[in-house]
């Protein structure tokens, strides 16, 4: 996939809900009620007052998602004071660590890339 934005790297498609929210827990975020169906909160650690949240997207298939994995990665790199790049990177390995599950809940060996 080709982005417009230069800034944009294509690998940000292929980020999965599944390894973000893996992500997110290992790294002391936790989830919240979901305010809307296709969007998953999250709370960062309290570094002041009022906790970050960032939103996981739900539906891989639906045609924002990978605008909301920008957003996503966009935000933990802002929260976590970190490039997005290396936001991106640690969420790409998560998928390599968390084995996925097929529609009839056996895991499915992940793709090397």
């Amino acid at each position: 996939m080709k982005f417009r934005n230069p800034w944009i790297d294509p690998r940000v498609a292929e980020v999965r809900s599944k390894a973000a929210q893996a992500y997110l827990a290992r790294n002391g975020w936790k989830p919240l009620e979901a305010d809307r169906s296709s969007l998953l909160p999250f709370a960062g650690p309290m570094a002041g007052k009022e906790p970050t949240i960032v939103r996981v997207p739900l539906r891989e298939q639906a045609r924002d998602y990978v605008q909301r994995v920008i957003e996503l990665v966009t935000d933990l790199a802002l929260a976590e004071g970190r490039y997005a790049v290396d936001v991106l990177d640690d969420l790409l390995q998560q998928q390599l660590d968390t084995p996925a599950t097929a529609g009839n809940g056996r895991r499915v060996r992940s793709k090397a890339h």
